[in-house]
């Protein structure tokens, strides 16, 4: 990967490794989910067919500025001190309540956003994305399907339709 791909984000990281502008959060979120939107996505449509209306919820033991880095390289040189990944869940609102909330006060203050977010989305053109890094970065968005809805059918069901229906999927960033 050339330098002109990589230099916006090293600089927006810094040396200290943390992004200290919303817009630049905003970027890197951006980025992390641009990277893992073809197992994502189809995921989130695979897991709504089953679960019902709901959210993607994006876990990562990394922090924000480390998982938005185009290679697994941190700004000082050396490589990631572990494996980069996302774990992606499909939760319904009483789910959130009940595995997420209970565990976590903090993320119940995310809780009215969510629930409009779940209750207005379009689900054949954008799904609610809750994302919570290391760092405590904690977001609620709701971004576009891309793929397209019926890709995203096709793919949540080739690559999650085979009777493994349970819980949560791991995207180790590097290998997607």
């Amino acid at each position: 990967m050339g330098h002109k791909h990589t230099c916006a984000a090293y600089k927006r990281v810094g040396e200290d490794m943390m992004i200290m502008f919303s817009d630049d959060k905003d970027a890197a979120r951006q980025d992390v989910l641009s990277k893992i939107r073809f197992y994502a996505f189809p995921y989130a449509v695979y897991k709504a067919s089953k679960a019902g209306r709901g959210l993607l919820f994006v876990q990562s033991d990394s922090s924000l500025a480390v998982m938005s880095l185009p290679i697994p390289l941190l700004s000082n040189g050396r490589s990631c001190p572990q494996q980069r990944s996302v774990f992606l869940h499909w939760l319904t609102m009483e789910e959130y309540d009940k595995e997420v909330c209970r565990d976590d006060f903090e993320m119940a203050a995310m809780r009215n956003e969510l629930k409009s977010a779940v209750e207005t989305y379009d689900d054949k053109v954008e799904v609610p994305v809750l994302m919570r890094f290391r760092c405590g970065q904690v977001a609620v968005g709701v971004a576009p399907l891309v793929p397209d809805y019926k890709l995203c059918q096709i793919l949540g069901k080739e690559y999650y339709g085979h009777g493994q229906d349970s819980g949560a999927v791991q995207l180790n960033i590097d290998d997607v």
